[in-house]
């Protein structure tokens, strides 16, 4: 059975093609989510299954409770060029520190691959 991230990429896939993906690994708490390490990658087919996206990101050597995906696409289409990417990432980090809402404006999965999202709670 797929997960919801492999869902997702496909999908994406079929809707974009080739596209750079915004990556934010996440440690989630009572009632706060905090981005811990960020990046990109050109992610140039949709043959990725869960274990193995979840492998690379343990591969960042940082303990993540939840990864959040942004999509970017160039003017044309297809991946962002690295410095354009490099500095799109800097705008979802500030962001997603600025208001955690922001997560939900991208695919947020749990270490199985399923899917979540970020609601207000009362304090």
């Amino acid at each position: 059975m797929k997960t919801d991230f492999e869902h997702w990429l496909a999908a994406q896939f079929a809707d974009t093609g080739a596209f750079t993906a915004f990556i934010v690994l996440v440690r989630i708490g009572d009632d706060a989510v905090v981005p811990v390490k960020s990046s990109y990658a050109h992610l140039i087919g949709d043959d990725m299954p869960w274990p193995g996206m979840r492998a690379l990101l343990d591969g960042a050597r940082t303990s993540w409770d939840g990864v959040a995906f942004f999509v970017g696409l160039a003017h044309d289409g297809g991946p962002l060029p690295d410095a354009v990417a490099a500095a799109k990432l800097k705008h979802v980090e500030s962001d997603l520190k600025s208001d955690p809402l922001a997560f939900n404006r991208g695919m947020f999965f749990d270490r199985e691959g399923r899917h979540l999202r970020v609601d207000e709670t009362a304090r």
